[in-house]
């Protein structure tokens, strides 16, 4: 363990030497608890880049607030990791360094706009054959789907028996079915 290693007095010798601002002890500190913060952010972070990145923002973390910690809640690496592990959280929710994960981002967006627009073709081709579809089947899709009506509701609700309706069903899925194959 990291804290083993330094030893406790030596570890607040540190931790006071950079509350005092000196940046030769924020190195040692760097060197000691680097390579375990590292190991929980690479976990949480899904490029070694975006995690290079929060372990910076970490260490900067603790720079701007080791006036905060107190040793006597909790241990120095405990309160580094929940540093570090609320920074990757809200670099996966903001996705702020997104960019990193490709050189200049282009690539990404062009994915992601390669991805929008074959969502939207497969839209628009459910709902041209959505439009296609008798309009029986169209009300059973419309009340089981978009109004939460079970079967049974439906069919009383289109005066229709329940095995009526769920011919009718299967029969629109695979109108459906075969206008997307097309």
């Amino acid at each position: 363990m990291v804290e083993n290693r330094m030893g406790g007095e030596s570890e607040q010798r540190l931790l006071e030497a950079i509350r005092l601002g000196k940046q030769e002890a924020f190195g040692l500190l760097y060197d000691a608890y680097a390579p375990v913060l590292m190991g929980m952010i690479s976990r949480m972070v899904p490029s070694s880049e975006v995690a290079e990145e929060v372990l910076k923002e970490t260490f900067l973390a603790i720079w701007s607030r080791i006036h905060i910690f107190d040793p006597s809640k909790t241990r120095f690496l405990t309160w580094a990791l929940a540093l570090g592990r609320g920074i990757a959280l809200e670099a996966q929710k903001t996705g702020l360094y997104g960019t990193l994960l490709h050189t200049n981002g282009t690539e990404e967006r062009a994915r992601q706009e390669e991805e929008r627009r074959a969502k939207e073709l497969e839209e628009a081709r459910v709902k041209e054959a959505f439009c296609q579809l008798a309009p029986q089947e169209k009300a059973i899709i419309d009340l089981i789907y978009l109004k939460g009506y079970s079967c049974a509701q439906a069919a009383e609700a289109l005066g229709i028996s329940e095995q009526q309706l769920k011919s009718h069903l299967k029969l629109a899925f695979k109108h459906i079915g075969a206008e997307r194959t097309a």
